[in-house]
């Protein structure tokens, strides 16, 4: 339950959820109130019921994002907080879940048969229009896009990463899902509309946002959503040893590129720190000059070339192996992920696994390729199962149980020469030649350039997460 300033509604609300036979948890997430809906909610005395309080005002998307990220039970529907609509419909809503006929319900207002309030004619209209450009793009046939009751499987909940934060997410939620190959269903629910005098919140800039999101940022022309299941089979079907030891070559020679990725994540590194993907442990053995480096790298070959790099630093650990392979119980202050997490299926699983390795207010660097347009043939003959958006990143964070303290672009000259040789001339963006000339007459120019001026797009993103500390609960 994603709640803003409902002082108002939130305990009858509430006291609904928790009346209802199917309500197992009830996860309400306060979205920086500035009214005395948190006190409200930390008076309710039930065992089911925990308060979780985003550290800002975010928006809906960031709030429910946080919820997923907590939940626990079979199945997860979104209620908000208000009285708009009724814990009573979830049985209508919950029966094709509960069946196992559906793995996503949304509960439509428009011609359901069931009563609903009337209010605004516009509203309406934007809200078929806003249905009728998601259902061009994504090929479902829903009535009602933009409902609040959206249900889920959990496992569909756990897949999904949230980056609109505020009530964009309906969109993307809508095109992640039919992406996937969810199976949805949808059941008429009634609706008890309020007006603007009453709290309502959605305004027109957030259609305008939501058109955006349907047509450009998660439609499956331009965001590649529904080439990227294929793309992974694909990739686990290639043999791309030779390719990738070809680039990690490459990229130990590129000395001045290493010394600017190091400079960025060096502030955010503790003591002990782990590196997740040693690669040749050339990079392992700028981290390990100042503090204790555990490294952990899959590679049988990779892993080779990591002990001959770091044999004499006595303040390097290595492991053959994954995150799965740390020894129980050990902790470490920070957790690197340089040119990393693109290259594990599962990469949320992998930074909720880094949170529970890091002591309180550890801090989590990841380095990764940006942008869905760059992928390219050489992104998969590595091995790489995605590129990322700052948005995207941050969102993986967030769930993962991180705060995100820094995002940004790096590298603008290195995106657009990636453009033009990987994806137009289809070359090896690597070659040691090309790689060569880059590293030492572009590099350093733009390392002083982007200290200055942080720039809009970039081959690479940098995204530091600091550990959340456990928030209070009430009940």
């Amino acid at each position: 339950m994603p709640c803003f300033n409902e002082e108002a509604t939130v305990a009858e609300m509430c006291g609904r959820v928790l009346n209802s036979p199917f309500t197992g948890e009830l996860i309400v997430v306060d979205d920086g109130s500035s009214d005395r809906t948190v006190e409200i909610v930390e008076s309710l005395a039930d065992d089911r019921l925990s308060l979780f309080r985003q550290p800002r005002n975010q928006g809906k998307g960031a709030a429910i994002r946080r919820g997923f990220s907590l939940a626990t039970m079979p199945f997860v529907i979104v209620q908000d907080a208000d009285l708009e609509y009724d814990p009573g419909d979830w049985d209508r809503i919950l029966e094709p879940l509960i069946a196992g006929e559906a793995d996503v319900v949304y509960g439509s207002r428009f011609g359901s048969g069931r009563g609903h309030r009337v209010l605004y004619f516009w509203h309406a209209v934007g809200n078929r229009l806003l249905t009728l450009a998601s259902n061009m793009m994504t090929n479902l046939n829903l009535t009602d896009m933009e409902t609040c009751y959206k249900a889920f499987r959990l496992e569909v909940v756990q897949s999904l990463v949230i980056e609109e934060n505020r009530f964009g997410m309906e969109p993307e939620i809508t095109a992640k899902v039919a992406a996937a190959g969810w199976r949805v269903f949808e059941v008429g629910i009634s609706y008890n509309g309020r007006t603007y005098d009453d709290g309502k919140k959605i305004g027109w800039r957030d259609g305008v946002r939501a058109l955006y999101c349907i047509t450009w940022r998660y439609s499956p022309l331009v965001s590649g959503l529904g080439r990227r299941k294929r793309r992974i089979e694909s990739i686990e079907s290639i043999d791309s040893h030779d390719e990738m030891e070809g680039t990690l070559d490459t990229l130990d020679d590129a000395t001045n590129y290493a010394d600017w990725i190091h400079s960025l994540i060096e502030p955010h590194l503790g003591h002990h720190t782990l590196e997740v993907g040693a690669g040749h442990g050339t990079f392992t053995r700028r981290l390990a000059a100042d503090r204790q480096v555990t490294a952990v790298e899959p590679s049988n070959s990779a892993i080779t070339y990591a002990t001959r790099a770091t044999e004499d630093l006595d303040s390097v650990t290595l492991i053959h192996g994954d995150l799965s392979h740390l020894p129980d119980g050990q902790k470490f202050d920070a957790a690197t992920f340089v040119n990393v997490l693109e290259h594990i299926a599962d990469d949320a699983d992998a930074l909720r696994t880094t949170a529970n390795v890091l002591t309180p207010g550890g801090s989590v660097v990841v380095f990764a390729p940006a942008f869905e347009v760059l992928y390219s043939q050489f992104d998969q003959a590595i091995g790489h199962y995605r590129r990322y958006r700052r948005s995207e990143l941050a969102a993986l964070l967030d769930q993962a149980g991180f705060d995100v303290i820094e995002n940004r672009y790096i590298n603008s000259v290195g995106a657009v020469a990636w453009f033009l040789y990987a994806r137009v001339l289809r070359r090896t963006p690597t070659e040691a030649a090309s790689a060569k000339l880059y590293d030492r007459a572009v590099v350093p120019v733009l390392r002083r350039l982007e200290q200055r001026f942080q720039p809009s797009i970039g081959q690479s993103i940098l995204c530091v997460g600091r550990l959340r500390a456990a928030a209070p609960t009430g009940g």
